[in-house]
């Protein structure tokens, strides 16, 4: 920690030479990516938080950290002592700014902030005089250096039986139809746009880059070095250009209608903001690319046959050698990915495994360093994994009690009940029009008649061999205003932690379809594995709930013994048992 406290001191002392109180720092980059790159991770290089979502606000007297509910005890881990951590759900940086900042000089880089969150920053510090200051000379940038490299890796193209669509099709349904200019300013958008795929990111196959779309241009924006010959030839008439031009072609359209898509960073929005003609709007590619047309489904149902195969293989070997061998958490993550190689379509896990012991595993986005715990017997073991595959991105947790023991009745209960508000989403049956707000209580009321809860959503969007975490549809608490339509996939994972005790959580990827009540839609389970049957207090669920649980695993079986060896084959049948 003592290297970290020097990296702030050394913020310290520029902010002073600035004369600035304040400088505000994000997990976010200037792609606006949740899950930046190594050379992009600034909050961590400075502050050693690894989490996805994080605020740091430091003075040269105080230093302020805010973050939501998955990463408060992660936070308390990795911050040094001096930073006071807040439960943003509680207040968040913009209700801190107005309640207790006063003439203050507050400096950020609004490159690696979106267009609302500046907005709404600069409205709520005006009110007590604070000043929002740009860091145009990349004060922070500047004491990064020894910066790691960018993957220099050419992207590749996906073809139409992974897409459903060509590029051309895709682009004529956003492009404007008169003189507009749209930009696009996602790297996600882009990519699923034009049908192409990156290294960029670690477990997200993105290429950095920006669009520009006239009803007669397709400008692109990208790393040159990265352009493969092919692209070149079959997108004609694409117009290639190197990133780092992206600021000055935007700036040579000040005197047209620019549609620009509300997630842009407020540094261009900024500088498009002088031209009366700007309009902020959705981008036109995120609710498209959320309703997964029929060859993306029948490809997600793919990728998770071939992800239930290697989870088969993965438990069947933890539960017969962490006995044997000191397996550790990193181990056991290291073995599952081995595992989901042996599929020649795995492209890369859609995130850091959270391989999590006993204690650990009640740390919610908990990820497992070389030197991590072994894993203990009679203890409960969480695993939140997943993958990329060509054409299908998973998502999925299993919880499991690995011991001779039996698990002890109040975990039973406990388990027990998240996996009924878990099997509440599964099987629910809701009007067209609904949104995902409006059925999270469904999962969570059993906990929540006995006082408890758990501190995230119930469900996220998921992707097109694209973003494991992708908009606009949810499951959760908070409101969003987004229907669930048909097409749209998104995980079911409710959960419960006992601060460092346990966690359980359960997740399975759902596919939003219609019922056969007319007027009304439901979910089909994509995942496939089974759940525990030794944490499973069946006198708990009623007749409808165990019949749920032994159709999926009876579904389960059916789906992956004919890939599985006469040994897995066993050892699936009595984890599908009836219950």
């Amino acid at each position: 920690m003592k290297e970290i406290k020097e990296r702030i001191d050394k913020l310290i002392h520029q902010l002073k030479l600035r004369k600035m109180d304040y400088y505000l720092l994000s997990t976010s980059d200037e792609f606006l990516n949740e899950y930046p790159p190594d050379y992009n991770m600034r909050l961590k290089w400075l502050t050693n938080f690894s989490g996805s979502n994080g605020i740091a606000l430091i003075s040269r007297s105080n230093k302020y950290f805010f973050t939501d509910g998955r990463y408060l005890l992660q936070s308390k881990k990795q911050l040094i002592k001096d930073f006071k951590i807040f439960d943003s759900a509680k207040i968040n940086i913009f209700g801190f700014i107005l309640n207790y900042l006063k003439k203050k000089q507050i400096m950020l880089d609004m490159r690696c902030f979106s267009t609302n969150f500046v907005k709404t920053l600069i409205s709520k510090a005006n009110e007590n005089r604070n000043v929002i200051v740009n860091d145009n000379k990349k004060l922070f940038d500047n004491l990064w250096t020894d910066r790691p490299k960018e993957l220099n890796k050419r992207f590749f193209m996906l073809e139409e039986r992974f897409t459903g669509e060509s590029f051309n099709q895709k682009v004529n349904q956003i492009r404007p139809k008169d003189k507009s200019i749209l930009v696009i300013s996602s790297p996600e958008s882009v990519c699923w746009l034009l049908n192409i795929r990156g290294y960029d990111v670690e477990n997200t196959p993105l290429i950095f880059s920006r669009l520009i779309l006239t009803k007669q241009k397709i400008e692109l924006f990208v790393n040159k070095n990265k352009v493969p010959n092919e692209f070149i030839n079959k997108y004609k008439k694409v117009l290639i250009f190197d990133i780092n031009k992206f600021e000055t072609t935007i700036s040579k359209y000040l005197n047209k209608n620019i549609l620009v898509d509300k997630g842009i960073s407020y540094f261009f929005y900024d500088l498009l903001n002088n031209n009366n003609n700007v309009k902020l709007i959705d981008d036109p590619c995120i609710k498209r690319k959320s309703l997964k047309n029929s060859v993306e489904i029948k490809c997600s149902k793919q990728a998770h046959l071939k992800d239930g195969i290697a989870l088969v293989k993965f438990f069947k070997w933890l539960g017969e050698n962490y006995l044997k061998k000191k397996v550790t958490e990193f181990l056991a993550a290291k073995i599952l990915e081995d595992f989901r190689k042996e599929n020649k379509d795995f492209f890369s896990p859609s995130f850091g495994t959270i391989s999590a012991s006993g204690p650990n595993a009640s740390i919610i986005h908990y990820q497992p360093e070389p030197n991590s715990p072994v894993i203990k017997k009679d203890n409960l073991y969480l695993c939140d994994s997943g993958g990329q595959y060509y054409g299908g991105t998973t998502d999925v947790t299993r919880t499991v009690f690995l011991g001779k023991k039996k698990p002890s009745n109040i975990i039973k209960e406990l388990y027990t009940k998240v996996l009924i508000g878990h099997i509440n989403i599964a099987t629910l049956k809701f009007p067209i029009g609904t949104k995902g707000f409006q059925i999270d209580s469904l999962a969570r009321y059993n906990l929540w008649n006995c006082g408890l809860d758990y501190n995230h959503g119930t469900g996220h969007g998921v992707g097109s061999f694209l973003g494991v975490h992708e908009g606009p549809q949810s499951i959760s608490k908070n409101m969003n205003n987004t229907v669930l339509e048909p097409g749209m996939i998104l995980s079911n994972e409710p959960g419960y932690y006992k601060d460092k005790m346990f966690g359980i959580r359960i997740e399975n990827l759902v596919l939003v379809k219609k019922s056969s009540f007319k007027d009304f839609l439901e979910f089909e389970t994509l995942s496939l594995f089974p759940y525990d049957l030794n944490l499973i207090k069946s006198e708990m669920l009623n007749n409808e709930q165990k019949k749920f649980v032994n159709s999926y695993h009876s579904k389960v079986y059916k789906s992956l013994s004919p890939f599985l060896k006469k040994n897995y084959n066993l050892w699936l049948k009595k984890k599908t048992k009836l219950i």
